[in-house]
């Protein structure tokens, strides 16, 4: 599995995609017709990111809108990769460096025009970033983390109510999302450090859940 999905999310994933296949069928379809690459739509999430960084002074709901736009084409770009019947270790990696950047773009514009706390902005984006290498290790090993709470859940909804109610939630939310993801990178370390070679070189096994 090459994503960063915990087991608790698995089971959802199938049905989403089904569901996401069905709304962005015609996207699809005319990005596959123009030849448009999934690894160009995974980047192009960037080119978002820098947008939202230079109009959320400005248009805080327009900077929200562009990230739910980015999430769009979060989804988008797998979508169109199972379109054209491929789906390669590339790929995924594509995906995770174009969510990691866009990520951190978001956190610079809240912290640039939102007043979210530097330390917190600094920090968020190199948890993030352990966070999804070692649930991925933990995916490719068979060994998925039980569960693990994503930004969509404190970190967007605080944008949110800052982007369009002015309230300055933005510190308190990113931090919460610091320490969920601290905890999970734990827990994936733990189930690593079970299927990861030993001192002798040969491979550990892990536990039965």
């Amino acid at each position: 599995m090459r994503d960063s999905f915990s087991a608790l999310e698995r089971p959802l994933v199938g049905p989403y995609r089904k569901g996401f296949a069905w709304v962005s069928a015609p996207m699809v379809r005319a990005l596959k017709a123009l030849g448009v690459s999934p690894n160009a739509v995974s980047a192009s999430q960037i080119a978002v990111g820098v947008v939202i960084v230079l109009v959320l002074g400005s248009a805080p709901g327009l900077g929200f809108g562009l990230m739910l736009l980015c999430l769009f084409i979060d989804s988008l770009d797998g979508a169109l990769a199972r379109a054209y019947g491929r789906y390669s270790q590339f790929g995924a990696l594509v995906d995770q460096i174009a969510d990691h950047v866009r990520e951190t773009l978001v956190i610079a514009a809240l912290a640039l025009h939102g007043g979210l706390h530097p330390v917190v902005a600094v920090l968020y984006p190199i948890i993030q970033g352990t966070f999804n290498v070692v649930t991925l290790l933990c995916n490719l090993r068979d060994v998925p983390v039980p569960w693990s709470v994503k930004s969509y859940l404190t970190v967007y909804p605080v944008f949110f109510l800052w982007a369009f109610f002015g309230v300055n939630w933005l510190t308190a939310g990113v931090a919460l999302a610091i320490g969920f993801m601290a905890l999970t990178i734990v827990l994936a370390l733990q189930r690593l450090s079970g299927v990861m070679d030993t001192a002798d070189g040969t491979p550990a096994v892990f536990p039965p859940a």
